[in-house]
């Protein structure tokens, strides 16, 4: 009999006993006893499944953001931020109103729709080498999933600053939702200094950021 943990054990130790079921269950594992062979890659690929590369994943292959950006931005690819319209269908009483206009927030307005982070984005891909104005959430995500597929230093530059404006305009909505800031007219400098610190201490992108100009070449 296997030994099973308790109902108060940590969700990460009824993980671990779940998988090692799995495994114990599975046609590889008992190939491998018998061969007396074992490969971790392969056990792997029979628990994972067969799953389908999301589209969007070259957005975060290879981001020289900081970590926390780029986990901020994989939320919110996912739908995973808690946006307003996200709170009110957990029944989280909130006013609804984006942070930086009157319109309903949600994660398709906040980055790309609202008028403010919307300028602020324009601003940081005309200063990246990109004239585009903002289109929906799914269709931006939609143009960086193909954008960033391609290779260039110019491409490793966008990954790097959709992770940052994403990161800093979500920190900016929670400084004013919960009062902490009033001020808006320096975050395209915060951001454009942020990306330029980051691209500075990469290969691939320090001859193309000047700190001193701020400017892209």
């Amino acid at each position: 009999m296997q030994w099973e943990p308790k109902i108060a054990s940590s969700w990460m130790l009824k993980s671990i006993v779940k998988v090692r079921g799995l495994t114990t269950q599975s046609e590889y594992w008992k190939d491998s006893i018998q061969k007396n062979q074992f490969n971790t890659n392969a056990m792997y690929k029979e628990l994972r499944g067969s799953y389908t590369n999301q589209t969007w994943r070259k957005i975060l292959f290879q981001n020289y953001a900081r970590p926390r950006a780029c986990f901020t931005l994989w939320l919110a690819i996912l739908n995973r931020l808690p946006t307003k319209d996200r709170l009110r269908k957990i029944n989280i009483q909130t006013d609804g109103i984006c942070s930086f206009c009157d319109q309903t927030e949600s994660i398709e307005h906040l980055f790309f729709l609202c008028r403010f982070t919307s300028h602020v984005w324009v601003q940081i891909m005309e200063w990246i080498g990109y004239n585009r104005r903002c289109k929906s959430w799914e269709e931006e995500k939609q143009w960086l999933s193909i954008e960033t597929a391609k290779k260039g230093w110019r491409r490793c530059l966008l990954r790097l600053a959709i992770a940052e404006v994403t990161y800093q305009l979500w920190q900016l909505r929670n400084e004013k939702k919960f009062g902490q800031s009033q001020v808006t007219r320096d975050i395209i400098m915060k951001i454009k200094h942020t990306i330029g610190i980051r691209a500075c201490s990469k290969r691939a992108l320090k001859n193309h950021v000047s700190m001193d100009t701020m400017a892209i070449s």
